[in-house]
């Protein structure tokens, strides 16, 4: 019947009991006849409490070693997912990352994956057993260093397995019924959305929506991945992503869902846009030394003036902040400034314009919070808020907005 890739989340995984409740799951999809990989997150906070670990030992831990350190996490689980199926009379062997074929380039933290060569994974397939796999992480063939994909990156191993194992399909067990169309504990009338398009999921994702990672949903629209989002605790359907949005008419704006981040630091450099200081060089070398930055804008103001803005946690910006002159060189003038403790809501859905704008901003003025800026892409539209009011904001959109 085909390839079946399933991804468990830490909460899925967190304890004896999990696994060996996830260990039946498996078994009744094999049951199906699908031929089974498992991709496994580190139980519960386990990655949480490792970073917590090495803070403690080291105030500035190198990042060879964090993921030397983080990928344990992961390999504690598929171990212990591959005994609790053999336990239940079912073949399973477990593989690391770089056991796995899965290849990446050498960006320690965040490594973006280059190829994958499941040959191992084939040949077990084959043999009839199930494939647990460590997720988060692979190796470089360049540097032939274990690298991890970044926080959630166990979502994209598990859609990246199944692009390479085609025909397949993917489903990501999660700790929620699907992707809701905001998140139910800031609304709990959130709902269940039946079906979500690739471009809008991905948009979520971008935009702070925590079901799935988005470098795997952008991966799987690319590969024509059929991907599922489920819960590990029931048997609910869950969100089919992909394809077209169904019954809507194309000229008809609608919102999704809503997606908020809090506590964003915004970073800003400014400057000479020539020299050995130029725009280009500092926007390369950024993204080597501080990965999980997030470009926002880069603006040519005049022939020798240039802006840069990106996005990120507080520990991420101080980094930047403090290293900045090193990083720049000594060509060019440029200063950097951070703003801290900021707050994004961002409206997903195709087709959005100016009257959906007046409404959001209507909606706002009404439950009392200050617009502080507005910006739209093709799938969404992004308010910056104060950080105080990001779920009040929330709610009064979700009431508003969502159909």
């Amino acid at each position: 019947m085909g390839t079946l890739v399933q991804k468990f989340g830490g909460t899925s995984v967190n304890g004896p009991e999990r696994i060996r409740a996830v260990a039946r799951r498996v078994a009744a999809s094999r049951a199906s006849g699908d031929a089974l990989v498992v991709v496994v997150s580190a139980m519960g906070d386990t990655t949480d409490e490792l970073i917590r670990l090495a803070h403690e030992v080291s105030p500035h831990p190198a990042r060879r070693e964090m993921d030397m350190l983080l990928t344990t996490g992961e390999r504690v689980s598929m171990a212990l997912l591959a005994m609790a199926l053999q336990d239940l009379g079912i073949e399973a062997i477990s593989f690391t990352g770089s056991q796995s074929g899965i290849l990446t380039d050498g960006a320690h933290s965040n490594a973006r994956i280059i190829a994958i060569k499941p040959e191992r994974i084939r040949a077990a397939l084959e043999q009839g057993r199930v494939v647990i796999v460590a997720g988060f992480q692979g190796v470089s063939p360049e540097t032939k260093e274990i690298t991890t994909l970044g926080r959630g990156g166990s979502d994209t191993t598990a859609v990246a397995l199944a692009a390479a194992l085609q025909p397949a399909r993917c489903e990501i067990y999660t700790d929620v019924d699907g992707v809701f169309s905001a998140d139910p504990r800031v609304v709990p009338q959130a709902r269940v959305l039946t079906s979500m398009s690739f471009a809008t999921c991905s948009a979520l994702a971008h935009l702070g929506g925590r079901v799935l990672h988005a470098r795997c949903v952008d991966l799987a629209a690319r590969e024509g991945v059929s991907l599922t989002v489920r819960s590990s605790f029931n048997d609910t359907p869950g969100t089919p992503i992909g394809g077209a949005m169904k019954e809507q008419a194309v000229e008809i704006a609608r919102v999704e869902s809503i997606a908020h981040m809090t506590d964003v630091s915004i970073v800003i450099a400014e400057g000479n846009a020539g020299g050995r200081g130029e725009a280009r060089g500092i926007l390369e070398a950024v993204a080597q030394a501080y990965p999980s930055l997030e470009l926002i804008a880069h603006e040519q103001a005049t022939a020798t003036h240039g802006a840069i803005v990106w996005t990120g946690t507080r520990d991420d910006a101080d980094a930047l902040q403090k290293g900045f002159r090193e990083l720049r060189g000594p060509g060019g003038e440029w200063s950097l400034s951070v703003d801290h403790g900021n707050a994004f809501v961002s409206l997903i859905g195709l087709g959005l314009g100016a009257n959906e704008a007046a409404r959001a901003e209507r909606a706002l003025e009404k439950a009392g919070i200050a617009l502080i800026a507005l910006r739209m892409t093709a799938a969404a539209m992004i308010l910056r808020v104060e950080n105080a009011r990001c779920e009040d904001a929330v709610r009064a959109l979700h009431e508003v907005m969502v159909i």
